[in-house]
């Protein structure tokens, strides 16, 4: 390919020998890779959402898709080491909090593996964020339910004990269709998570 000296001066006597021409350019590249990840993502978390709230379970596949996706969109290509890493982290990291969950039967293995592959969206701090968002986004969801299913009276009977006597709490086994669609609080949770922080890579639009 052909030099162009004259053309490489130009483009090279902006602020710091970078003209803002190449600035606006990479900026716009920055814009339509967030954008295009955004999409994804939320097209992936909406579909489990749905799937949750018709049979109550998150289908490996999807979870699986979510995980590949986010390794391969979640920053612009081709990422740093580091960067893999973090992603890496926030899968392990989303594990090792819910992973209790589903032993305490507070969620579902498709709600932990959701959470878990959502991790590589939103590296390790995000991946703790979400959990925060999710929590706080289920408890309502959990009680909105609880409401729906066991009336005013029940449900402040079962939050009272809860509180004052968790321990003689009885867990009994739920039907499927008596559960909590999860995946709904942890889709709402990772996704305001990733429009707050704009991904794992800074975005002047969402400064």
């Amino acid at each position: 390919m052909r030099r162009h000296p004259r053309l490489l001066r130009a483009l090279r006597s902006g602020p710091n020998g970078v003209h803002p021409f190449l600035n606006q350019t990479v900026l716009l590249e920055q814009q339509a890779w967030w954008l295009l990840s955004t999409t994804v993502l939320a097209v992936l978390l909406i579909a489990a959402a749905i799937s949750d709230v018709r049979a109550r379970r998150v289908a490996n596949r999807l979870n699986l898709a979510i995980l590949i996706m986010g390794l391969l969109l979640s920053r612009p290509w081709p990422p740093a080491l580091g960067a893999i890493g973090d992603c890496l982290g926030g899968v392990a990291v989303g594990m090792a909090i819910w992973f209790p969950m589903y032993l305490l039967r507070l969620v579902g293995a498709g709600d932990v593996k959701l959470i878990a592959a959502s991790g590589a969206w939103l590296g390790i701090p995000g991946t703790l964020y979400a959990s925060v968002a999710t929590a706080t986004v289920g408890g309502v969801l959990g009680l909105a339910w609880m409401l729906r299913r066991q009336g005013v009276g029940a449900a402040v009977m079962a939050v009272t004990q809860a509180i004052r006597a968790p321990s003689l709490l009885q867990l009994r086994p739920l039907d499927r269709r008596e559960r909590v669609p999860y995946a709904v609080a942890i889709a709402g949770g990772v996704f305001l998570v990733w429009l707050r922080s704009g991904g794992l890579f800074k975005l002047p639009i969402l400064d």
